[in-house]
């Protein structure tokens, strides 16, 4: 597993230029003035002022939270990601205290199960070969204990630029499936016709992330449709022991409305406790 490379000498690094209305991965967080923002690196350093050179104030950990105050208009790039830095409020040695985060050291989204932290984030980008090629995020997930120490880390690729211009995550039950006391969906869309919608399920044990069959839909108006659906054990129509994926195809017609061929496949997962497997036919 690769380390999560967070440290003073990395954001001592200098910056390079970029215009914020031009980077997509400032959207993925999509921060407001009074939201919550949870430390996702392990170790995130609070500044005087929104450059990597200014003095530091605090060191926060993953899992603390600081209060989003007010956005500014400085940015920096680092690990192949661009975002700004936000002023924010925070309490350090039983005190009141405020100053500047950069926000590519935030969680995406934060999850509280028992009395694990779940939570999820990009640990970097990696650029396309060219210029017409999207980047990959690389996006780990963390699960921290009550005194925050890591009980697991899970790490996956997702495909970047117009294909994950927003992030979504979601804590479900163990929806059927023994031995787990929750699933961890994270999803990564785009915004135009075409683009799939990814979603990673990975099943939590209550001490380690398992991964899970994973599902993308996509929509083309006037031409296709991809639709795949998970059947878990709780739900109708699911089965003890089975996650069922059902995936469905349409082509339409000149028209753009007619549905002319329609193509449907079912794919069988056994869970055993511990992975799921598909049933060869």
């Amino acid at each position: 597993m690769k380390r999560f490379l967070l440290s003073l000498l990395l954001l001592a690094a200098t910056p390079a230029a970029a215009q914020l209305s031009g980077n997509v991965e400032y959207n993925l967080w999509r921060v407001q003035q009074g939201d919550t923002i949870t430390i996702f690196s392990d170790k995130a350093y609070i500044r005087q002022s929104p450059s990597p050179q200014a003095p530091v104030m605090d060191s926060l950990v993953a899992g603390n939270t600081v209060i989003a105050a007010k956005l500014t208009e400085t940015e920096l790039t680092l690990r192949g990601m661009t975002t700004p830095w936000w002023q924010v409020r925070y309490k350090a040695g039983g005190k009141q205290k405020e100053g500047y985060l950069w926000l590519g050291l935030a969680a995406l989204g934060q999850y509280k199960k028992d009395s694990v932290q779940l939570m999820y984030g990009i640990e970097k980008v990696i650029p396309g070969a060219t210029k017409e090629d999207d980047p990959k995020y690389v996006v780990v997930m963390k699960a921290l204990g009550a005194s925050r120490h890591l009980l697991d880390k899970k790490e996956l690729i997702v495909t970047g630029g117009q294909f994950a211009i927003s992030a979504e995550g979601k804590l479900l039950g163990n929806m059927g499936l023994d031995k787990l006391t929750a699933i961890l969906r994270l999803c990564f869309s785009g915004e135009a016709c075409g683009i799939p919608t990814d979603y990673y399920y990975y099943g939590w044990t209550g001490t380690k992330f398992l991964p899970l069959p994973q599902k993308s839909n996509m929509f083309d108006a006037g031409a296709i449709s991809h639709d795949e659906v998970l059947l878990f054990p709780k739900e109708p129509g699911g089965q003890a022991g089975k996650i069922i994926k059902v995936t469905k195809d349409e082509e339409f017609g000149e028209d753009g409305e007619k549905v002319v061929k329609t193509t449907t496949n079912r794919e069988v997962f056994i869970w055993d406790g511990n992975s799921a497997k598909a049933v060869k036919k």
